[in-house]
Formats: structure tokens, sequence, C-alpha cells
């Protein structure tokens, strides 16, 4: 049976005495965590009940001090309100247990230093608007500033119905809302300089792209682990959180709905609660695969030993470095080093004092050390056989069945992988080696940075921004934005214009689509006849005008170099531009026939379209060459060529024959199907 948690304040005390009775109810009455180790209400730091952290009291200056920095007084929230922050979370917790203890600290911490500003010791029974005003002004800076803020008001509330803060300040509103809301500000409906300041930095991606393209015997796990999983991130829009949830075989296969191969990744997704297959580009599959089998491999020793830690066993585990004699043999100090994964026995000398006290490393024996692994292990792994908390709705994977299983210092530049400890993996294992981050008290300022170790500019990149470029482009081929949420495994649409950044033009270019699809034109710049031999020779028509694109199947165009099939075109001769020009197209119509033989070779049949078609433009601009270059012809001598179609006189007997019902054949279709010998003796029959 649930105990009903309240504290009922008194309306005939003062705030102080609702305040001081309030914070006794809280720390004597109330149970939450106390059950929980290293919980205790004096302490400057209380366990994060949702994750495998503390969150400590320290005030807003502060609240980035590392975690292996002991907070002086100073860097703490000032006492008198410390026990204000602690009742405030232990009943709030008790009452509506929620996952946003940071955040609420966060908040606390703002409100505190408006109070400070202020008074020298901060009374919250004596806060008004303009302290809360001054909160939100701390946080401006801040990308949860509107959540923090929201918090602030929950504060407010809370305090308020215990009567402990004046009444009028439960009028306050937080300023982040309407136009400075982050839907206005970040979100979806943000400016266009925003959303793409969002953009991930593409040269980012060609400088892992180079890295993972480098054999692998010039990659350490780490940048294995950065450059696969980005190739995964690029795969399909993914969270980073979710990474947790991949097992060795997430990457799948399966027939599409045509029958065709179809890779996807398959995981449970935290967020929405729910399984997903996820659909992998054709572009990016073997990407993909390449990705995932590096993964498998640097962590298969990580599951091996997760697998033989969950067994409970009493033996030092033997790895392939592990000193091959009895357990209860007594070892030397090379031999504690080796069995315990060190380089060399000077480095094991603060792992062995943090258990025994002493650097001693002699009188051990495999099985005393084991003893020691079992401790640490239990230490550095608290939820094992998970690597994150289990929940009661659904458990984690155990770390043996996870792809993202790795040992300690397994990713570290300096320090040997441990053989026998496991790590759980961290999501900042990879952000912080993109983050370009500075440390201005190192000598090396970016320790971490995988574009400076590899000689790169540190172009930051996030995980998150990794998505929202897969969003955008899924969204600039066509893909439906119903199917992009889907893809993206978000609880509803609304949520997707915020990654798609589409920008006031492309905007505009849609709507007159919409009103008028005639209206949109787009200038192209010429083609260059740099550009155009890139292309090579192939299905597709080239003159001094540009390209013309098509596939073999198609066949040529029934329009293609008919000028010199014309027979109103006259030349000069001794004009050197035109015979240039016919040279031209004499060598582009030869390198397509000879694309085209290829093909049929190649059993491309189609392409024997395109081998009738240019055979007999060849042969016709060859001859037109040969006399531009006889030297008996004068220059200044107009040339006028006998052709197959366009006359004024054709014109004129299609024009009659159509008034009188008669259809004539046309005699350039007839040559393409029929082939240029039946032209020969149409016109046989002519003379006669």
């Amino acid at each position: 049976m649930l105990k009903l948690i309240s504290f009922n304040p008194n309306p005939q005390r003062s705030p102080s005495t609702n305040l001081r009775e309030f914070i006794a109810f809280c720390r004597d009455k109330l149970t939450l965590w106390s059950n929980v180790d290293g919980f205790a209400w004096e302490d400057n730091a209380w366990p994060d009940s949702h994750r495998n952290a503390k969150v400590r009291f320290t005030n807003l200056e502060n609240s980035k001090l590392h975690k292996t920095v002991l907070p002086t007084n100073e860097q703490l929230v000032h006492p008198a309100f410390r026990d204000v922050a602690k009742a405030y979370l232990r009943y709030r917790h008790s009452t509506r247990p929620h996952h946003n203890m940071p955040r609420e600290l966060q908040a606390l911490r703002a409100l505190e230093r408006a109070l400070v500003e202020e008074m020298d010791v901060p009374d919250i029974t004596k806060i008004r608007q303009r302290h809360f005003d001054r909160a939100c002004q701390l946080v401006e800076t801040y990308s949860a500033r509107q959540n923090i803020a929201i918090t602030l008001q929950q504060i407010l509330a809370l305090l308020s119905e215990k009567l402990i803060t004046p009444a009028e300040v439960v009028r306050w509103n937080h300023p982040y809302d309407g136009k400075n809301s982050y839907d206005k500000k970040r979100g979806s409906r943000a400016p266009d300089e925003v959303k793409a300041a969002k953009v991930a930095n593409q040269d980012s991606f060609f400088s892992i792209a180079d890295v993972f393209a480098k054999p692998l015997s010039q990659l350490d796990d780490s940048d294995i682990l950065v450059t696969s999983m980005t190739a995964l991130f690029l795969s399909a829009p993914m969270r980073i959180g979710e990474s947790l949830r991949w097992r060795t075989d997430f990457l799948r296969s399966d027939l599409d709905s045509e029958g065709n191969p179809q890779s996807y990744l398959a995981y449970y997704v935290p967020k929405t609660r729910s399984y997903t297959r996820k659909a992998v580009p054709t572009t990016m599959r073997d990407v993909a695969e390449i990705a995932a089998e590096r993964l498998i491999e640097i962590t298969n020793e990580g599951r091996k030993l997760a697998l033989y830690m969950e067994t409970e066993p009493l033996r030092f585990y033997r790895h392939s470095n592990c000193p091959d004699v009895s357990d209860d043999q007594v070892l030397t100090r090379d031999q504690v080093a080796q069995a315990l994964g060190f380089a060399h026995r000077k480095a094991c000398e603060d792992f062995i004092r943090s258990h025994t006290g002493s650097y001693s490393q002699t009188g051990f024996t495999l099985n005393s050390l084991w003893q020691i692994v079992l401790a640490e292990h239990r230490k550095q792994n608290p939820f094992f056989p998970y690597q994150e908390k289990p929940s009661a709705e659904i458990k984690p994977l155990k770390m043996s069945e996870s792809l993202m299983c790795f040992r300690r210092l397994q990713l570290g530049a300096r320090a040997s992988t441990s053989p026998v400890l496991l790590a759980s993996f961290n999501p900042d294992f990879y952000r912080k080696r993109l983050d370009g981050a500075i440390k201005l008290d190192r000598k090396n300022q970016r320790p971490l940075c995988f574009f400076t170790k590899h000689g790169y500019d540190p172009n930051p990149l996030n995980s998150h921004a990794l998505r929202h470029f897969v969003n955008r482009l899924a969204k600039q081929h066509g893909v439906p934005i119903e199917q992009i949420t889907e893809w993206s495994t978000r609880a509803t649409v609304r949520q997707t214009p915020t990654y798609l950044h589409e920008t006031a033009e492309q905007r505009r270019i849609k709507a007159v689509v919409i009103a008028d699809p005639e209206k949109v034109q787009r200038t192209l710049d010429p083609v260059t006849e740099a550009e155009a031999a890139a292309y090579g020779h192939g299905p597709f028509h080239r003159s001094r005008y540009g390209i013309c694109r098509r596939s073999w199947r198609l066949g040529p165009c029934n329009k293609f170099a008919d000028c010199t099939n014309c027979s109103e075109l006259v030349a000069c001769k001794g004009d050197k531009i035109a015979l240039a020009a016919v040279k031209t197209d004499r060598d582009n119509m030869t390198g397509t026939y000879e694309a085209a033989m290829r093909a049929v070779e190649a059993g491309e049949r189609s392409a024997s379209l395109w081998m009738d078609k240019a055979r007999p433009q060849i042969s016709r601009l060859m001859d037109f060459v040969t006399m531009l270059e006889n030297p008996n012809i004068p220059d200044g001598t107009p040339i006028q060529l006998l052709g197959t179609d366009f006359s004024h006189e054709k014109i004129m007997v299609e024009e009659k024959a159509k008034e009188n019902g008669v259809e004539l054949l046309d005699r350039a279709k007839l040559g393409s199907e029929y082939g240029e010998e039946l032209l020969d003796m149409l016109d046989l029959l002519l003379v006669d």
C-alpha cells in the first residue's frame, strides 16, 4: 500500500517557521534514498538515483567543477540555501519521481545566485519576482534555458503552496514564451541562420572519411570507434544514447516490397519505448557493414570478459597474456603487472595502492589479485551485468550482448588496455573526441581531439548534428515528412520540422511549385569543354551547346546533329571555325559509336540503335570535312549539302500531302529503322 506523502504548512505561522518545519520534515520524515549507498543529508553530493553519478551542491560559477575536485565552501551554494535545495529535491522526488535532478539543481543554483547578489544570507522567504527574472538572465546563454525557467516555476509553485514564499510572487511568469520561446529562437520556427548553425560541418565528414579509408593497421581502437559510429549515424537518424541498445547483429538484411535486398538497423529505442527497424540507404549499405564489423572486432574481447564475469567466477580470468602459473603460486612483481594488464610494474603501483594502501607488489597470487579485480569491477560497473541502470519497464542489454562493450582504458592514448576490467560505455567516449574542446592548462590543449590527432582542422562535430543532416538530406530528396518522422523514431510529426532547416528561398520555391509549376525556372551555368570531357563517351549526345543525357535503352535523339542533314545548310570553304566545329562533331560521334560498340559487347543490345544512328552521321561528317579541306576547291566557295530533311520544297510537299490526306514516309525515320541501304535503293529507283 502506497504511503501518502504530504507536508501541510500552518497558515498561522510565519514563512520562516514553515520553511524550518518543511526542511525538518524532508530531512527526518522522508525516507527516499535512505537505502542508497553513499547517501547522507549532510553530504555536499547526493547520488542521482537515475544515473551512475552524483549531483553536487556547487554554486552556479562552479557548476562544471570536475568531479575529481573536492569543492571548497566558497564553491558550494550558501549553507542557508543548501538545506532549502535539499528539502525541495527530496520532497519533489518523493511525491513525483523523475529524471531531471541535474536541471533542477541548475535552477536552484541560479536562484541562489540571484539572492546572494542582493543579500549576504540568501533568504528564500524574502524572494521577489525580480529574483526569478535575474535567475533567468543568469541562464540566458544555456541551451536548456527554457526548461530551466519552467523548473523555476515549479520550484516557485511548491514553495508557494507550502506558504514559504510571498503570495504575490506566485504570479511570476518566465520570459521564454511567445517570441522568446525555444520554438521561435532555436526550434522549428527559428531564423534560418540559427538552423544553419546546427548543420554539421561537412569538412569534418571528409576528415573522418579519410581516416575511415586508411588501412586498419594505421588505426587504433579510438579511431575505429569515432569513424565507425559516424558512419552508422550517417546510415540512419539515431540518437547517441541509443548506441547502448545496439546488439552485435543489429545491422540486418531483408527483402523489400519489390524483392530487392534492403539493409536495416534493428534495436530498441528507449525514448519511444519501442523496437525499430531503420532502413539504411543503398549508398551507405557497404559502409555500414564495414563499420559494424570493425566495432564487433574491437569489442569481442570485452564481451568474452563480460560473459566470464556473469558466472561470478572464483578464479582469475585467463587472458592471452596472463602468466602461465597456478592460481596459488606467488607472483613476481613483473607477473603482477602482466596479470593486471599493465605495461610494466611501475604503472600498476597506484592501482595496487588504491586497494591495499601500499605500493608493494610482492606476495600476490592470481587468487589474491582476483579479489582486487572483483572489488574494482563492482566499483566501476555498479549495474553489472548491464551497462546502465535497469528499470522496471524493460531491462537494458547485458554487457556480454552489447556491441559497445569495451574494456577499461581501451580507448586511451597512452595507457594499455586492461584485460580483466570492463568499462561501461559512455557516449562521451565519442562526443569528447569530436567537440574540439580546448584545455588551456595543458601542454596538449586538445588531448582527445580526433581531428588534430590526424592533422586536420578541429571542426567541432555534434552527434545530434548528424541526425539533423540525415533528416535534411531525406527531405531534400523527396522523402515525406511522415516517413522521416517514423525513420527518426519521433513521437510526433510536429517535432520533425526542427531538423529540416529549410531556407526562406527553398520555402519560396516550394510555394511557387504548388501555385504554378511553370514559374519555377532555374538558370544553369553553361557546360565548358573541360566539364563535357569529364563525362567521357556513353549514352548521351555532346555538342557545342552542352550535353543531352539519355540511356542506351531510350535510344538516340532523332534530331541530334541534323544540321548536316539539312538542305538549307550552306558552308563556306576556308571557314576555320566551321571546320573545327564539324571535326568536333565527328570526334564526338565517333566516341559515341565506340562506346555503343563496347556496350553491345557487354550485353546491352539496345545500344545497337546508337550504332545505327551514329554510323551514317560519322560518314556524312567525314565527307563534309573532306570537302572543307579539299585543296582543289577555292576558299570562299559556298558549299551546300544535299540534305535528307528540312528543305523548303519538302515542307511545301508535306503541306500539300496533308491537305490531300496523303501520308509521306519520313526519310530519316526509314534510315534509322531500316538502314541506309534502303534509302540508297529508293534513290536508285528515283534515278531510273
